[in-house]
């Protein structure tokens, strides 16, 4: 996230409504922020009503169950915080935008994400496609692993 300090407000922006769910039982994080790309904009048109989402990447549950009885190792993995670990082109993060507020007698301070967003609706095709190109740019590198093996990838929806 990094903090806008200019004044002038570029042609098209898109300040994202977001809110904080607070979970006292819960361990690791007992406050998140959720984030909601859905909320109409003065033109009657959301963030998630304009993004460009390429479909579902990932093979149906069907085909994932077929493919373990094929190799001879089989490896899942929760990617923790996938989302925040993919970067948003710079020329898009405006539309990433959020107002902030630390304490009641601070000013409000926008700031813009920079990775992913939980709550587009482009962001799990992102995840997606993200392994995929993973997977391809470094199947040279583990080829023995590539052919011998069936990776699948889960993460946690909260």
């Amino acid at each position: 996230m990094t903090e806008i300090r200019e004044s002038d407000e570029p042609d098209l922006t898109y300040y994202m409504p977001h809110h904080g769910i607070y979970r006292p039982q819960k361990s690791t994080t007992k406050l998140r922020t959720v984030f909601n790309a859905s909320t109409l904009t003065t033109s009657g048109k959301s963030m998630n009503s304009i993004q460009y989402n390429d479909g579902v990447i990932q093979d149906d549950l069907f085909t994932l169950l077929v493919r373990f009885r094929k190799h001879i190792f089989a490896f899942t993995a929760d990617i923790r915080q996938m989302y925040r670990m993919i970067n948003i082109d710079e020329s898009q993060r405006k539309l990433h935008r959020i107002l902030w507020k630390e304490d009641v007698n601070k000013p409000i301070k926008t700031y813009q994400l920079n990775t992913v967003t939980y709550g587009t609706v482009s962001a799990p095709y992102l995840a997606m496609r993200t392994l995929k190109q993973i997977s391809i740019d470094e199947e040279k590198t583990f080829l023995l692993l590539h052919q011998s093996c069936v990776m699948t990838f889960t993460w946690m929806m909260f």
